[in-house]
């Protein structure tokens, strides 16, 4: 699958294109991936969920619009200023917790919800499973 960054920044790309390798099939062949600021994603974030604030991640499922591009997965939006006070939070690097948000997201466009407590259980488990930390 090919990763598309949107953002010079000086994060790696195999950062994140090592945990494309660990999804499971899918007939998508392209997925975006904006890095940002607290200001931008506020924005969007009220924009398309009529929520005020900023947040760590959002994801958008082309699958879920009107007329989708068969060969694209969807876009994710991640904070770097977020990403940063978590890692600082839970006292892990930038870059770990940069690879939890990309994955974090990629379950929400493949379908996957914590919504409830089971669901939430079922796509933790794929997250780590997909990181390494099962």
């Amino acid at each position: 699958m090919k990763l598309t960054i949107t953002q010079n920044t000086k994060i790696p790309k195999k950062l994140f294109t090592d945990l494309l390798k660990k999804l499971p099939p899918i007939p998508e062949e392209n997925v975006e991936l904006l890095l940002t600021n607290n200001e931008e994603i506020h924005a969007i974030n009220k924009q398309y969920r009529n929520i005020d604030r900023p947040t760590d991640v959002l994801s958008f499922a082309e699958r879920e619009s009107p007329s989708p591009d068969p060969k694209f997965l969807g876009q994710i939006i991640i904070s770097l200023d977020r990403a940063q006070e978590q890692a600082d939070e839970l006292n892990q690097s930038l870059e770990e917790e940069l690879r939890f948000l990309f994955v974090h997201g990629l379950l929400h466009i493949l379908g996957y919800d914590h919504e409830k407590p089971e669901d939430e259980k079922v796509m933790l488990k794929e997250a780590y499973r997909i990181l390494g930390r099962t």
